[in-house]
């Protein structure tokens, strides 16, 4: 019995750590796809009912700022998650300050240069940025399981 199961653990590992892999890189596609889909689908539903045009093109253009530095930091942190813990942590700390900073960098510049709706873009970003980032948190979650942590 024991002679199956050392034959299972060394066949297994390699296949389960791709595995887990690929199907944490699935679930982040997947979800993201899902929820950008709700998000502008049922922001559009939602904007066209109860606001007003400038509302929802500003609300438009803060949840497609987030999207962007979604999707950045997904290519960063598929490269750093392979790292060492320290770099890991170093990049995934650097990444929430250069976005952070980039997003109000880009928020200040929308505001006072193109004046557009403050309220409107506000609340496309906060609603984006946060429900990307739990997607976020838990593809991490899931992709450090191929780690063993």
């Amino acid at each position: 019995m024991s002679a199956i199961i050392q034959a299972y653990q060394l066949i297994r590992p390699a296949q389960s750590r791709a595995s887990i892999s690929r199907e944490a890189t699935r679930f982040f596609l997947i979800w993201f796809g899902l929820l950008s889909a709700v998000l502008y689908g049922g922001g559009t539903l939602v904007m066209n009912a109860f606001s007003t045009a400038t509302f929802t093109s500003a609300c438009y253009i803060g949840m497609a700022m987030c999207t962007l530095t979604s999707v950045a930091s997904f290519f960063i942190t598929e490269w750093a998650i392979d790292q060492p813990n320290d770099i890991f942590f170093g990049v995934a700390i650097a990444s929430i300050f250069v976005r952070i900073f980039g997003l109000v960098l880009a928020f200040g510049m929308a505001q006072f240069l193109f004046k557009i709706n403050p309220i409107g873009l506000v609340t496309g970003m906060f609603t984006s940025y946060f429900s990307y980032l739990v997607v976020e948190i838990i593809y991490i979650h899931k992709k450090s399981l191929t780690r063993g942590e």
